[in-house]
Parts: C-alpha cells; sequence; structure tokens
C-alpha cells in the first residue's frame, strides 16, 4: 500500500514539474519578444532593489523642456550620440546626433570623439551595431533595452557598460512621455548604472523626467525583477487575451 501511495506522489510531482517547466520556457521565450521594447505602459512595480535610501536622484526640469534645446546634426556640437528614431531615440535625442535606419554607424561616429552613445532600438539590432561602432568608442555605448543582456555583453566585453532600465510611456513620436512614479516610488523607478549613468539621469531630467543612479550591485536584482514583471505580464495578457491587465 505504501509503495502505491509513495508511486502516485512521484507520478504527481513529476506532473506538477513538467507544467512547472513549461511554464518558465514559455514566459522566458516571450522574453525575446516582449524585452525589446524600450518603453511600455503599465503602471510599474516597487522593486526593493531600488530603495530610495541609497540612490542619486537627477532633479526633474519643467517639462517644457521638450520643445526648447535644438537638435544637432553635427557630433562636434554636442558629443552626445543616439542611435534609433523611435520614440524613446527621438524623446531623448534633444542636443544630439540622432542617427536613423539609414545612416552609416561606422561613418557617423567619430573614433576619436568622446560622450555617450545611446542604443533606442530593439535587441536584435545591437550585433550589428556593436560591431559597427569603432573599437576605441564601445565603452562609451550605453544600453536602454529590456531584459537580460548579460549574455550578449559578455561575448563583447562590455559587460560593465552603462545600462537603463526605463520605466517611463511614450505612446507615440512627439508625444510627451508619462514618468513612472507611483505613490510607493515618487522618486520614479527609472534606474542607470555605468559611465555614463549620470549624464543619462541629467538628460531625463531636462525633459521632467526622473531617473536614479545606482551601483551595478544595485542594478543587477532590479534588472532581473524587471525582466521577470514584464515576462509574466505579457504572458498573462496574452493567455487570457487582455487589452489590459
Amino acid at each position: 500500500e505504501c509503495k502505491k501511495v509513495l508511486l502516485k506522489a512521484s507520478k504527481i510531482t513529476t506532473i506538477i514539474t513538467m507544467k512547472l517547466s513549461s511554464t518558465l520556457s514559455a514566459i522566458f521565450s516571450l522574453t525575446n519578444i516582449f524585452a525589446s521594447a524600450t518603453a511600455f505602459t503599465p503602471s510599474p512595480p516597487s522593486p526593493k532593489s531600488l530603495n530610495s535610501k541609497c540612490l542619486h536622484r537627477s532633479s526633474p526640469a519643467s517639462s517644457s523642456s521638450l520643445t526648447s534645446l535644438p537638435i544637432s546634426s553635427n557630433d562636434d556640437d554636442y558629443g552626445t550620440i543616439v542611435i534609433g528614431g523611435g520614440r524613446i531615440g527621438s524623446l531623448i535625442s534633444k542636443n544630439a546626433k540622432l542617427l536613423g535606419r539609414n545612416d552609416s554607424i561606422a561613418d557617423s561616429i567619430n573614433a576619436d570623439g568622446e560622450g555617450p552613445i545611446y542604443i533606442a532600438t530593439r535587441n536584435d539590432v545591437l550585433e550589428s551595431i556593436v560591431e559597427a561602432c569603432p573599437e576605441k568608442r564601445r565603452k562609451d555605448l550605453v544600453f536602454l533595452q529590456n531584459g537580460y543582456l548579460d549574455d550578449f555583453l559578455t561575448s563583447k566585453n562590455l559587460l560593465s557598460n552603462t545600462q537603463s532600465l526605463l520605466y517611463l510611456s511614450v505612446t507615440a513620436k512627439g508625444v510627451e512621455p508619462v514618468d513612472g512614479i507611483t505613490s510607493v516610488n515618487p522618486e520614479g523607478l527609472t534606474a542607470a548604472t555605468g559611465l555614463h549613468a549620470q549624464a543619462f539621469a541629467d538628460r531625463l531630467a531636462d525633459l521632467g523626467l526622473k531617473c536614479n543612479v545606482v551601483s551595478a550591485e544595485e542594478y543587477r536584482p532590479a534588472m532581473f525583477e524587471k525582466l521577470i514583471w514584464i515576462s509574466t505580464y505579457m504572458l498573462v495578457g496574452t493567455a487570457k487575451d487582455c487589452k489590459s491587465v
């Protein structure tokens, strides 16, 4: 009788394990689809990893700065480059050189120049962007993508590069952004780490948006929290055929 009970328990455990494995596999396979978005609209969670006591917060500026700053077409004017002319790229391109689909990255980036190079594109083009960037300037690349980039960055020897988790929404190009601020996190949830983290925080501050500059150790759990959140959030929406979750 005991053998029958143990056998039944073993079968139940196996079924549960298989279902759990299948669910996790589905979540992380969807990550490749949804993690490439650089902005999204749902209300963000409250990451414990972004404790306001250990963060440096940029001071928000008036949203009028959205229209007050000129766009530079000359890299030598400002030293800042934005790759990707979508909603996020266009938003942060004030006082920067904006490179679109038809612009040559290799020809547009001064190998002897300085300053951040923000990549506001989908994950699936990161390989070609890194390879086209002059080797001396790759340390200046700033990755604004969602998802887990560690393996890719490690393969390119760029794991210490600047990264940012964006908690803001831009519904269309030219539309004023909505910051990821909640009553629980009035300091905002957007975070950045690395060489150009403060420069990025200052750029967002000029747009009236908040950004927390954190250490690499503080950034890592926040990255996983957002990865898990966006993956499961989109999975639930897809499974339930929801227009909103």
